[in-house]
């Protein structure tokens, strides 16, 4: 096995030139393949080159893999061929075997016939390590078709009966709402099956598959469960909250509660009528979790300063954006504090909420109470300071924006890529150019990013040619001493490793944001003021940093945020990167 590995080992590094031969032989022109390796190098680290070159359809999955074989001198396995032998696949660690794309299909003593994707991909060796013990047989299939089977293998398939499903309902959602990082539960139908997958940290999870011939009586169980009590019973004929479980041709939506003992959540419902059966979404908020601070989300401590100066301003808008399930609103509920809310009456609007604040007087919305009517009525109540949840539609962005001129502090959320672009949404919902000048204060970008292990992580592969291109802005981090209870920035960046029993192999644990302030005036404003309707997000960017020097407070884009705290250790390069990705980032 060793010689094997030394081998691989030697003949990574060149790989990627024999495969760009072979692309070329297959015609791909210089052009492209140049634009290929100008994308690999964003998301390096996070795939190898071969994956990059079906993603961008230059190849197909199982040309590469007959490449891959060639070039390592491995067999290639075809898709009909790759079938797991008993329990085989027991050999391999879950965890490794799903993040790494490979698969033990073949077990006898100490020999065993893995299946491998590219073994010149630096997170292979773990695949290694956990079969050190082994004699092991490479083979090369597929990516696809590896993840298709490890799906199918590792996913429990659950032995339940129909007299048993209400209970499994009530102990799913149980076992869902004290674990981790989990936010949603998803029941997705297939042809012969119903998948059952948890979103933990942002990653979809299998956690377990039914027969297709329950599909019908699990989403019908799943519906009922959203009309049930805070203890999980039925409620009684009486009350006709919840999801109608007859209705099976529209989509729908609901919402309940559970209470587990001093533990509070909220469930959202969602439901759509899909080819195969009903698609069923349960999000699962803690109402019961504590509010953090500036800091515990992920704030350095130049951002967190920034952003509490801007919150003791008496009127205006701070918009908060990032893309669904980034933290929004956890950002909303951390800045509460700052708010002086015992001397200034402080209403909020949201759907669902969330946290729940003391001294903030919170609404939330219902069939007869929408964010465009609760800002109306507020307006009776003397507020100085008003949480709008979400900006969804024209009205409530005209009501927010007069509200902000009339002498009241607005925070708000709103769905766009970076900071710069939530203008560009909120144009696009109505908003006059004068009017979004004139009221907003502050944008805050926000993105979700997974933070490492701190029981495994290991030092960066790459360390030396990533302190070479970022070596600027950790200094700039390390003399204004913004890393705060995260340390000093030491140079030494780090990636998860092979994985340890607390982080379930996977290298991470959690998630922490990183963030971006854009200010409104001076260049941004004229800009806006110009263009109007017209307005070029991209020309903005460019103005912002034209008018501020780098590394300043606020002045760092979400991707130097990123690489900041990934200097500290708490995150990876490769996650900051992928994070980034929307060509308005500086590099």
């Amino acid at each position: 096995m060793s010689d094997v590995n030394q081998g691989i080992d030697r003949k990574g590094e060149q790989l990627e030139a024999f495969l760009l031969e072979r692309l070329q032989g297959a015609g791909v022109t210089e052009r492209q393949i140049a634009s290929a390796q100008s994308y690999h190098r964003e998301v390096e680290g996070r795939q190898p080159v071969s994956r990059t070159l079906v993603e961008l359809g230059l190849a197909t999955d199982e040309a590469v893999a007959r490449w891959i074989a060639d070039f390592f001198g491995l067999a290639y396995l075809p898709r009909e061929d790759l079938r797991v032998d008993g329990d085989a696949y027991k050999a391999l660690p879950e965890a490794i075997a799903r993040n790494r794309n490979a698969i033990t299909i073949s077990r006898k003593g100490a020999h065993v016939i893995v299946a491998i994707a590219d073994p010149s991909w630096p997170q292979f060796a773990q695949v290694r390590y956990a079969l050190e013990e082994c004699s092991v047989e490479w083979v090369v299939s597929p990516q696809a078709e590896i993840a298709a089977r490890v799906g199918e293998t590792y996913s429990a398939s659950l032995d339940v009966r129909d007299n048993e499903l209400e209970r499994f309902v009530e102990d799913m959602i149980r076992d869902a709402a004290h674990t981790r990082g989990l936010s949603d539960i998803h029941c997705v139908p297939e042809d012969r099956s119903c998948e059952i997958r948890w979103r933990i940290d942002g990653d979809l999870i299998p956690w377990g598959t039914l027969p297709g011939s329950m599909k019908d009586t699990v989403s019908a169980q799943l519906k009922l469960s959203s009309t049930r009590g805070a203890d999980g019973r039925s409620r009684g004929s009486a009350v006709s909250a919840g999801l109608d479980v007859a209705n099976r041709l529209e989509a729908q939506d609901a919402s309940a509660v559970r209470e587990y003992g001093s533990k509070r959540v909220s469930l959202r419902y969602s439901v759509i009528p899909a080819i195969n059966g009903e698609s069923i979404v349960i999000r699962i908020l803690d109402q019961s979790a504590q509010v953090r601070s500036l800091e515990e989300i992920g704030m350095l401590d130049d951002t967190a300063m920034r952003f509490r100066t801007e919150l003791k301003r008496p009127n205006g808008i701070i918009l908060v954006s990032g893309p669904t399930g980034h933290g929004k609103s956890t950002t909303l509920a951390a800045a509460v504090p700052w708010l002086d809310s015992r001397n200034k009456r402080v209403l909020s609007v949201e759907d669902p909420v969330e946290y729940r604040l003391r001294t903030v007087t919170q609404v939330p919305v219902g069939p007869r109470m929408h964010f465009a009517s609760a800002l109306r009525a507020f307006l009776r109540h003397n507020p100085d300071i008003i949480i709008v949840g979400e900006v969804r539609d024209g009205e409530t962005a005209s009501l927010a924006m007069r509200l902000a001129l009339t002498g009241h502090l607005i925070l708000t959320t709103v769905h766009a890529n970076t900071a710069i672009q939530a203008l560009c949404r909120l144009l696009d919902l109505g908003v006059e150019a004068p009017m979004l000048s004139a009221t907003t204060r502050l944008l805050v970008g926000q993105r979700l990013v997974k933070r490492l292990c701190p029981r495994c992580r290991q030092p960066h592969r790459k360390a030396g040619s990533l302190l070479e291109r970022y070596g600027h802005l950790v200094e700039i981090a390390g003399r204004a001493s913004v890393g705060g209870r995260l340390g000093s920035a030491t140079g030494a960046f780090f990636e998860a490793g092979g994985g340890c029993s607390a982080c379930n192999r996977s290298g991470y644990a959690g998630r922490t944001g990183i963030f971006e302030f854009r200010d409104v005036r001076s260049a941004v404003a004229d800009l806006l003021l110009r263009q109007g309707p017209r307005f070029d997000p991209v020309a903005a960017e460019t103005a912002f940093s034209a008018a501020l020097t780098g590394g300043e407070i606020g002045a760092r884009s979400m991707r130097e945020d990123g690489i900041v705290k990934a200097s500290f250790g708490l995150i990876t390069p490769e996650e900051v990167l992928g994070a980034t990705m929307d060509g308005l980032q500086s590099a």
